[in-house]
């Protein structure tokens, strides 16, 4: 392996573990300090804060490619949230549209904190750790979307059924709908028109999405992006910091908070 090689993968591993820390501190910030005070809301601002001053601190690096690389993950992860908030007609949402979202709002992150770790490195290298963390990222952010189904307040620190309640569509929902009966589909229509949602209907929502296999589908969804992040570390040479970004992947889609 050539000093530009393990450079590069090391370079990663480092960024993503900066990053790591940083969503690991904004979480215990989240669940232990802000929430309890304030609401979710507020907290993920200040996630928001400790994102731009963590930029703030790569600008003191006076390396410009790697700020390059943030600026332009940061303007899409922010179109990504505002095509969410912009979606009208919910229950037509469909996967493509839901892929396109996630991939901008988390997966993007990911794949530019890997291709700055490669900055220095081959093209290919840059490719490769590019197309890992867009679709570790991918894998992340359903797993996430699955915990609102299936995790409690305690355990995530986010409200249960949230995503729900604020009449988010995520895959779960979206690979469940065209196989409920008409049923469930009238109470997923009712949780939509309501404001508020009360948390049986919530519930009942869930069990419709869980009998009709949108649990499932999305499990499957998140493992096989899983697999698509694993091959894409294949064409790097093999090396300790590789196995730390191939352990990365068992958490993305095994964590439960």
């Amino acid at each position: 392996m050539s000093r530009n090689e393990g450079g590069a993968i090391q370079t990663t591993v480092s960024i993503l573990a900066v990053l790591g820390v940083m969503v690991a501190f904004c979480a215990f910030f989240t669940v232990f300090l802000i929430v309890p005070l304030f609401s979710h809301q507020i907290a993920v601002i200040m996630g928001d804060y400790l994102y731009s001053r963590a930029i703030i601190e790569l600008v003191k690096a006076e390396d410009i490619e790697p700020l390059r690389v943030f600026a332009r993950v940061t303007n899409e992860m922010t179109i990504g949230e505002m095509r969410q908030i912009e979606a009208h007609d919910k229950l037509a949402y469909n996967e493509a549209q839901y892929d396109h979202l996630i991939r901008a709002k988390t997966a993007s992150l990911l794949s530019g904190a890997g291709e700055s770790g490669a900055l220095r490195g081959e093209p290919a290298q840059r490719a490769a750790l590019a197309a890992f963390g867009l679709h570790l990222g991918m894998a992340f952010q359903i797993t996430d979307d699955l915990l609102d189904y299936t995790e409690p307040e305690a355990v995530t620190g986010k409200p249960w059924g949230l995503d729900l309640k604020e009449h988010k569509v995520t895959l779960p929902l979206i690979a469940a709908l065209p196989r409920m009966a008409e049923g469930g589909r009238r109470l997923v229509e009712r949780l939509m028109e309501e404001p508020e949602p009360s948390d049986q209907l919530v519930a009942d929502v869930i069990a419709w999405v869980n009998d009709a296999g949108g649990l499932t589908y999305a499990r499957q969804r998140a493992l096989a992006l899983a697999q698509e992040a694993e091959r894409a570390l294949d064409g790097l040479p093999a090396s300790p910091a590789r196995d730390a970004l191939r352990d990365s992947i068992a958490y993305a889609v095994e964590r439960r908070s």
